[in-house]
């Protein structure tokens, strides 16, 4: 007979297996992070242009048209295409994976932020060092120089 100790330890080993190998199935990609921090400042991108604040009752309607007009410029008027914007994010961000977990750390000129990816989710928070990030381009940058050269 099997006592009740042998059984309860045999489940709880088998549980945290069970619980290990869920979290190294679903541990996120960098690719799935490059789509979530991009779709993420497309939306913060959004509501901090184009949200109007403290509108008077009776400028509401002229706000709320505002607000529209902007949300549908920057969603159809992107410079770069989401493939470009992730692309950056991917040359911009440390990547750690942890078997059970990963870590992502991005510098970028939309602003620097951390994440940790788990079951298949992100949670990303900015961080306050915007201003002191040495950045990788994707495209040249001409100079004052290079423009009086030519």
């Amino acid at each position: 007979m099997v006592s009740p100790m042998k059984i309860i330890s045999t489940l709880a080993a088998l549980s945290l297996v069970a619980l290990g190998g869920a979290l190294v199935v679903t541990n996120p990609s960098e690719e799935k992070y490059a789509q979530h921090l991009s779709q993420t400042l497309t939306v913060e991108t959004q509501a901090t242009l184009c949200q109007p604040k403290e509108i008077s009752e009776r400028k509401r309607k002229v706000g709320e048209f505002l607000s529209n007009a902007c949300e549908e410029l920057v969603a159809g008027g992107k410079k770069l295409s989401d493939a470009e914007i992730q692309a950056m994010i991917v040359d911009n961000t440390d990547h750690t994976n942890r078997i059970v977990f990963s870590t992502y750390e991005t510098k970028s000129p939309f602003g620097n932020y951390r994440a940790i990816g788990v079951l298949g989710q992100f949670f990303t928070h900015e961080t306050a060092d915007a201003a002191t990030t040495d950045v990788v381009q994707t495209e040249p940058v001409t100079t004052d120089s290079e423009v009086t050269d030519n």
